[in-house]
């Protein structure tokens, strides 16, 4: 069975499902070149049915992610009318705008003048897939079955399977009980007025940043805030957001919603720093949703999780939920923003069609994107000649790992791009992690974050215990979606891939068999250094979407101060920057680097 499964919303998404397994999935904004892409991923469907073959005849279904139209295009399809319903619903309270009673009226209107599968065949003119194969699929059922079906642990012992997002459908999260193919039942779900996820969005809008995009960074930001103003923060959000008495529900007791949370913020929050507010609202949603997750665990008596949705891109609520006792397993779908539904639509239909006899494999590694050759390399770096200097080595990662060990930073791009939004060394900067020159050359010269953000590290898995307190529980720790506290060893030889305030990290533990030449590199770079990891973080320029070809590796580093570029097999520099360079590439010893790291540290 070969099912297209599409999410043409925010970060839109588009993925192949064949017999079995989820073969390739790639988001819109690689091809566009358009950070967090919204609406219909067209590119990456054409790159799908190019790169698998796929014809309206060989595949069995579209799979489409959502019942409506998604908010972006909601506007272009209806035009006037919508307009004037966002007249009238901004004149009405938040808490009626979003009650029960015109919740179902509201999501009508969004489907005005067209029908979705309609719209969907239309926009899938290339492939000519006719209508009858299209099947749409609810928001966050997609997220439950992404997260329940790609567990590498999965097993037919009942799961608690928990989504919690901003709002999908006009809902902002669900509770579902799995046990295998047999049994997936939906047991509660949640309108989006009780959005925990719509609180943190509306704070992060509310400090000046781009909401659905940078709440990251009211996440790294927060630890760095401590005492009575965050207590006082705290204490305001949640007179908005807190439990019900037992515990199984996020209340939004103040009934604002997107532009009156602002307006009331600007009253409220006026008096505190903006790190109080970032500390205060990391501490609402960890407070929440931990305590949320314990009750449905205590009233089911399940103690294995899978978690689905936005809110569990929060690495720091990710870390304290593996910490609690309360739980046994839990699996943290990497990725689990809106981008992997097309995932979760694809194996939700799947399973309608299979039954009992569904048993999809586990996620494994996420190298799902497009690959390229050393004949591409060398295609794009012709059009460099004369400018660029570059050498094909018949050891990359021996030669990558003396690179590094000489204190250069280096922008990698080999073999599949990894899907999702970290950067797991396929399409990655990287550089030494053991002094914090390199989060300063970094953040000033390549990538230009917010200083208050850290970087994270990639680490051989055989050494996590020298760097990670692990909490017992047997996760793997592969996607960088997982934060955990550190120990001494990781301060002296990390410290530039943990948060400065709280030297936690969100590791990437490389396994050999996941990704053989970028555990070959850390190996080689271990041997040179002593180190088991090294920084590594996203190969792109900020504001812009992670590098997919070789062209966009080479402009990448043209337009950055980065030191060095490999593509495959190719080490590719500009002399002015790295005028030594040619010593390592021929075997010599790495002083020249060594010698300017010791300089800037002086």
């Amino acid at each position: 069975m070969k099912i297209l499964g599409i999410h043409d919303g925010h970060n839109c998404t588009a993925c192949l499902y064949d017999d079995g397994k989820i073969v390739a999935m790639v988001s819109e904004e690689r091809f566009s070149r358009r950070k967090n892409h919204s609406g219909f991923p067209r590119l990456a469907i054409e790159w799908l049915a190019r790169e698998y073959g796929l014809t309206a005849e060989n595949l069995d279904y579209v799979a489409v992610a959502g019942l409506v139209t998604p908010m972006q295009e909601f506007g272009q399809q209806i035009g006037p009318w919508y307009r004037i319903a966002s007249a009238v619903t901004g004149l009405l309270p938040s808490r009626l705008v979003m009650s029960e009673a015109l919740v179902k009226p509201y999501l009508a209107l969004r489907n005005f003048g067209k029908s979705r599968t309609a719209d969907i065949a239309a926009k899938l003119d290339f492939l000519g897939v006719p209508e009858s194969k299209i099947k749409l699929v609810e928001h966050h059922t997609c997220h439950a079955h992404a997260a329940y079906w790609l567990d590498d642990r999965r097993s037919d012992e009942p799961t608690l399977v928990i989504t919690l997002d901003n709002t999908g459908d006009g809902r902002c999260g669900s509770v579902s009980i799995a046990r295998g193919p047999k049994h997936f039942e939906r047991i509660k779900s949640y309108q989006s007025l009780h959005s925990i996820g719509m609180m943190y969005t509306a704070v992060t809008r509310y400090l000046g940043m781009k909401p659905v995009e940078d709440e990251y960074k009211v996440m790294g930001l927060a630890p760095y805030a401590k005492g009575s103003k965050v207590d006082a923060v705290y204490r305001i959000l949640r007179g908005h957001m807190d439990l019900s008495p037992d515990g199984l529900e996020i209340v939004n007791k103040s009934g604002l919603w997107e532009d009156a949370y602002i307006a009331r913020f600007r009253k409220e929050l006026a008096p505190y720093r903006f790190d109080h507010v970032a500390a205060g609202v990391q501490r609402l949603i960890e407070d929440l949703v931990l305590g949320y997750l314990k009750a449905w665990s205590k009233k089911t008596g399940i103690r294995k999780l899978a978690l689905g949705g936005g809110v569990f891109m929060n690495v720091k609520l990710n870390m304290l939920i593996e910490e609690a006792e309360e739980f046994d397993e839990v699996f943290y779908l990497p990725s689990c923003g809106d981008d992997s539904i097309a995932a979760g639509a694809a194996l939700k239909t799947a399973w309608d069609v299979l039954g009992e006899r569904f048993d999809p494999k586990p996620l494994g590694p996420l190298y799902l994107g497009p690959g390229f050759t050393n004949e591409d390399a060398a295609a794009a770096l012709r059009e460099y000649s004369g400018r660029l200097n570059w050498h094909k080595c018949d050891d990359l990662a021996e030669t990558t790992a003396r690179i590094l060990a000489a204190g250069y930073v280096v922008g990698r791009m080999y073999g599949r791009m990894e899907f999702g939004a970290r950067a797991l060394g396929n399409r990655s900067i990287l550089a030494r992690a053991d002094s914090l020159n390199t989060v300063r050359k970094i953040n000033s010269a390549i990538k230009m974050r917010d200083f208050w953000m850290p970087f994270a590290p990639s680490l051989l898995y055989e050494r996590r215990h020298d760097y990670v307190i692990d909490p017992g529980k047997g996760t793997r720790a592969p996607y960088m979606i997982l934060g955990f506290r550190t120990t001494p060893r990781a301060v002296d030889e990390l410290i530039a891939g943990l948060h400065a305030s709280d030297l936690t990290c969100r590791p990437q533990l490389v396994e050999q068999d996941w990704n053989p030449e970028y555990y070959r590199m850390l190996r080689h770079y271990e041997r040179l250094t002593g180190f088991g990891g090294v920084l590594n973080t996203s190969f792109n320029l900020h504001g812009e979407p992670v590098v997919c070809t070789p062209k966009d590796a080479i402009e990448t580093y043209v337009r950055s101060d980065l030191d060095v570029l490999t593509i495959q097999d190719y080490v590719v520099w500009d002399e002015k920057r790295v005028p030594r360079l040619s010593e390592l590439l021929h075997g010599g010893e790495a002083r020249s680097g060594i010698a300017r790291e010791a300089a800037v540290e002086a």
